[in-house]
């Protein structure tokens, strides 16, 4: 697999999982989502369940105790074993509730840690083949393999020559050479001129000459 394919990988398992999350965070109180290690529901709807268990227990412990009401003893043993039944069933929900928060918090965490992994592994993949950390002044280079092989480095294309252009100066006393390979030169302002790479030019016995 290549660099750019375990890259586009890491990134989609952490928007999927990312997905998830928001779900369980944000979704309706009727919803369960489907993760790698089983169902789970969201939020609201663990906050509803809890709610109708709380309610419902309320309720059955409302109807018993006006049905106890002919017998005060039994009316307020009842209502005293009710009220610890409500208790425990309030306290367990808090306590869902809380759990399944710390799940939710321990996966947004679990993801933040996992894509910064993934990061750092494709940041050390890209130094180990040999990558140039900068492309500061490298405008119109290609990337070539190095000759021992351990890594890349940006070299001239033969597409962009280098242009050499002769004037005089200004009092005729000189001959000037402008070269260069990035700029814009007008050909006509000069006496003479060429395109060519990998030459030096000379004067010799008042000539000027190319030595390739």
């Amino acid at each position: 697999m290549s660099l750019q394919t375990d890259l586009h990988d890491a990134v989609t398992r952490v928007a999927v999982d990312s997905v998830l999350l928001h779900t369980i965070v944000h979704g309706s109180s009727q919803e369960t989502v489907t993760t790698g290690g089983g169902d789970v529901v969201t939020v609201a709807k663990l906050l509803n369940d809890a709610d109708a268990r709380i309610n419902l227990a309320a309720q059955g412990l409302l109807a018993r105790s006006q049905s106890a009401a002919q017998d005060a003893l039994t009316s307020a043993e009842l209502a005293s074993s009710e009220a610890y039944r409500s208790q425990s069933a309030a306290s367990q929900g808090v306590a869902q509730s809380n759990a399944i928060l710390q799940v939710v918090q321990t996966s947004g965490n679990q993801i933040l840690v996992d894509a910064e992994a993934v990061l750092q592994q494709v940041v050390a993949r890209l130094l180990a083949v040999g990558l140039p950390d900068t492309l500061t002044g490298a405008r119109g280079k290609l990337l070539k393999v190095k000759i021992d092989e351990s890594g890349y480095e940006l070299v001239n294309t033969a597409a962009l020559p280098r242009f050499y252009g002769f004037q005089l100066s200004s009092d005729g006393s000189e001959l000037l050479l402008t070269e260069g390979r990035e700029s814009g030169f007008d050909a006509q302002v000069f006496l003479s001129w060429s395109l060519a790479e990998g030459v030096t030019f000379v004067i010799h016995d008042n000539a000027l000459e190319v030595q390739l």
